[in-house]
């Protein structure tokens, strides 16, 4: 009868953040991100999407509808858009607690995604592509490329590029016939716009621009390892290695700006927002470097806790959960609602936030005890069918001490 806790305290038991700067909140590896504005959105292998506020490195929002992986993500002009292992492609508008629109499963997996402003283009392992119109609900798919689409972006016309397994590079008219198409030298692993040009990392460990048309343009050897994530700006462009190694290059003669060194397992997923660069990978946390000199950048999510921290292990236990949960009275502003006052509170009554109608049918009371067993037991077993990744406090003092901790500081 626990179904959907974790909405109430959604990140308790992850682990504390390496860094200050660092966004901590999958359950896992973090395979996909997209950054714009002032959001920055993470895809997981616990099948959550992420919308995270980057400043205060905590999250606006926790969406879960696919199943699987969330392979691909993507900001459009009203909200996101996520794509899973599940071949769907969920519509998220903003201030939404359920997607907009959600497509049928596919027979293949999603391998790609790009947007522009409610246009949405997703490729497959297949090697079709979905073009979805977001304000008309149009759907339209063509047979693109024999095997995985490996990267998509669109064009400042609004025309559609794709790189494939099959080794070519296509561009596409608008109505969906091919306008161009050329051979690739070796296996793409992924594609961003990078000013007037195209940037695609390869698997001989290369990152080589092509023009609009396909052509090739200068290229760089990085790494005798596959190259599996790229992204770009206007004047740089970050390519990343399966070992985790990043190098940010200058455009449009790619030389070397700055290189974050491997070693730490593999980097799946680049973005840039305003002056950082944002990666994500196997261990799940998802770091901030500064796109000038790829150095480490400022405070994070022990910011969020600065106000409440006494120096208790209960504190530093309790930083992972100010990622979805803030402690100050009716401050629902991140995922999760606020936890002032919550011994003694009956589920789902705090005042403000838009609880599921699944967790507002429990007769749940919190108290230490059913704080502390969620944590004991595990979200599988005590919650089964919630949207909480599978994390547990297995130390029974740590979970006395971060009850403790909430008692202290949540009256």
């Amino acid at each position: 009868m626990y179904r959907g806790l974790a909405w109430l305290l959604m990140a308790v038991a992850l682990p504390a953040s390496a860094s200050a700067q660092d966004l901590v909140g999958h359950g896992g590896p973090v395979s996909a991100l997209a950054a714009g504005g002032d959001a920055v959105l993470s895809g997981g292998f616990d099948g959550r999407a992420i919308l995270w506020d980057p400043a205060s490195a905590v999250a606006r929002r926790i969406t879960r509808v696919h199943d699987g992986n969330v392979t691909a993500v993507a900001l459009v002009a009203d909200g996101f858009v996520s794509a899973g292992q599940d071949g769907r492609v969920a519509y998220w508008r903003t201030g939404t607690a359920e997607p907009a629109r959600t497509t049928a499963h596919a027979v293949s997996p999603v391998s790609a995604l790009t947007a522009q402003g409610l246009q949405v283009a997703a490729g497959f392992f297949d090697g079709r592509i979905l073009q979805l119109d977001l304000a008309s609900g149009a759907e339209t798919w063509r047979p693109a490329h024999d095997g995985r689409v490996s990267g998509l972006a669109f064009l400042s016309d609004g025309t559609l590029v794709s790189v494939g397994a099959d080794l070519r590079f296509a561009r596409w008219n608008h109505d969906g016939t091919l306008a161009a198409r050329a051979g690739l030298p070796d296996l793409p692993n992924g594609l961003a716009r990078a000013g007037g040009a195209l940037a695609v990392v390869f698997a001989d460990g290369s990152l080589r621009l092509l023009a609009q048309d396909g052509s090739l343009l200068p290229e760089r050897f990085l790494s005798e390892r596959p190259l599996v994530a790229v992204a770009a700006t206007a004047d740089t462009v970050a390519a990343a290695a399966v070992d985790g190694a990043v190098w940010l290059l200058n455009l449009p003669d790619l030389t070397s700006r700055a290189q974050v060194p491997g070693g730490a397992g593999p980097v799946w997923a680049l973005a840039f927002a305003d002056e950082a660069l944002f990666t994500a990978g196997a261990d799940g946390i998802i770091r901030r470097w500064s796109s000038r000199d790829a150095a480490p950048l400022g405070a994070g999510t022990a910011a969020a806790t600065d106000a409440h921290a006494d120096g208790s292990r209960g504190a530093e236990i309790y930083r992972a959960c100010a990622v979805c949960h803030a402690l100050d009275p009716d401050d629902h502003s991140r995922a999760g609602p606020s936890l002032h006052g919550i011994f003694g509170r009956p589920i789902a009554s705090a005042d403000g936030y838009p609880f599921s109608p699944a967790l507002r049918e429990l007769d749940i009371v919190w108290t230490p005890r059913t704080v502390a067993e969620l944590f004991e037991f595990g979200p599988t077993a005590y919650t089964p069918g919630s949207r909480m990744p599978e994390q547990r406090v297995t130390d029974p003092d740590d979970r006395r001490a971060l009850v403790e901790f909430l008692d202290r500081v949540s009256r």
